[in-house]
């Protein structure tokens, strides 16, 4: 392992995490909508028990929607993209000889196996968005090697992983070398699709991992569970930033909207919207949480879904992305919900710092249509980095 990496991975480590996230305390977002804030967090069998500030309550886990904790700020660790949406940061630490494992030195979950036939991109520190890297057609194995402008497209093939990086073979040349992380921006497979499996919950931690998990236990010291497949891993409560069950629900971030209109302040669109991302590629994080499912957009944009069958409610936040506040600037945005075309929610000058804002319950029909909207407050477009945080629609409530 390089020595500025091994040091990043040292300062991971020893951060004083615990009294920020302990202060901090999570939230609960439930089936019916309500969400409950509290100062901790167990679970019991499939059950959960919540501290308040009344006393402890037990809420049955089926009515678990997503759990808020603390918030992520990606490192500059390379990150490995997986089939199925998985996402690990870490130093390339090891693999075996035959390049069919990569070892992965987390801060999170300390040394990961990751199964090369799951990888998709290694990326290199700061090359997270790799929508412009693209495989060239005919090419299954390429690295994204740094060049004066850009980046050079080796195409090859992949023989082993170590702590010197990647062992790599171009076409064409008689041997395979190691390329160092400092020389490439990412290693891209092609991908065969990915496998559709339906987890437990998705896990987003502090450093920006984000995994398909099942959740064996939680409590103060942490959560138990089970990613990647098989490997069993604990999380410290300092290092969760949300949990996001799987259930009756539908995630709106899940579905694709039946019409998009994006324009820009002057007709240029700056940035596009993106599912589970801010519009910049960054984790979701509004108010000091992190949120694994959500759309981010930035004006002027509206995104218009068919209400899906079997729910007939729908919630949402909706607050500026965290980011914002480090570009110097002071922009305002509307936001709207509409349900068959009535404005069943508005927030006008919507500004960076304010707190995520609840829609409130919306009654939805099913084949109605649902549409977010971002539009710029009074000013230009600049830094309109809107989060919708969770939007989730429900299914009708139990009775007893």
């Amino acid at each position: 392992m390089h020595i500025l990496t091994t040091l990043v991975v040292a300062m991971l480590w020893a951060a004083p995490t615990t009294a920020r996230a302990q202060g901090h305390g999570c939230e609960m977002l439930l089936r019916d909508g309500s969400v409950l804030e509290g100062k901790q967090l167990r679970r019991v069998g499939a059950d959960f028990v919540v501290t308040l500030a009344t006393g402890e309550r037990a809420v049955a886990g089926k009515e678990v929607v997503a759990l808020f904790a603390g918030a992520t700020t990606v490192v500059a660790l390379p990150a490995c993209h997986l089939h199925g949406g998985d996402v690990v940061f870490g130093a390339v630490a090891g693999g075996d000889a035959a390049g069919n494992e990569l070892q992965l030195q987390s801060p999170v979950f300390g040394r990961m196996p990751i199964a090369v036939d799951r990888l998709l991109t290694l990326a290199s520190p700061g090359a997270e968005s790799q929508k412009a890297m693209q495989l060239p057609a005919g090419v299954d194995e390429a690295m994204f090697v740094r060049a004066a402008f850009g980046w050079d497209i080796v195409a090859g093939t992949v023989h082993q992983f170590g702590a010197e990086g990647v062992r790599f073979q171009p076409d064409g040349a008689p041997l395979p070398r190691w390329y160092r992380s400092e020389e490439f921006l990412a290693l891209r497979l092609r991908s065969e699709g990915a496998t559709a499996f339906a987890p437990e919950a998705w896990l987003t931690t502090r450093l920006g991992d984000r995994l398909a998990t099942s959740v064996q236990g939680l409590d103060a010291s942490g959560l138990q569970c089970t990613v990647l497949g098989s490997v069993a891993v604990k999380v410290p409560f300092a290092d969760l930033a949300s949990l996001t069950f799987a259930g009756d629900w539908l995630q709106l971030s899940d579905l694709v909207p039946s019409k998009v209109e994006e324009t820009g302040f002057d007709g240029e669109v700056v940035h596009s919207w993106q599912v589970d991302r801010n519009v910049v590629g960054g984790a979701l994080v509004s108010g000091g949480r992190s949120y694994g499912k959500g759309l981010g957009m930035h004006s002027k944009c509206r995104l218009t879904f068919v209400v899906p069958e079997g729910v007939d409610r729908f919630w949402t936040r909706v607050a500026f992305d965290d980011s914002v506040a480090g570009l110097r600037l002071a922009p305002k945005a509307d936001v709207r919900v509409l349900v068959d075309g009535k404005v069943v929610f508005e927030q006008r000058d919507l500004t960076v710092g304010q707190l995520p804002q609840a829609t409130g319950m919306l009654p939805v029909r099913a084949g109605g249509t649902l549409v977010l909207e971002v539009d710029h407050g009074r000013g230009r477009d600049l830094g309109d980095r809107i989060n919708w945080l969770s939007p989730v629609f429900l299914p009708a409530m139990r009775r007893p």
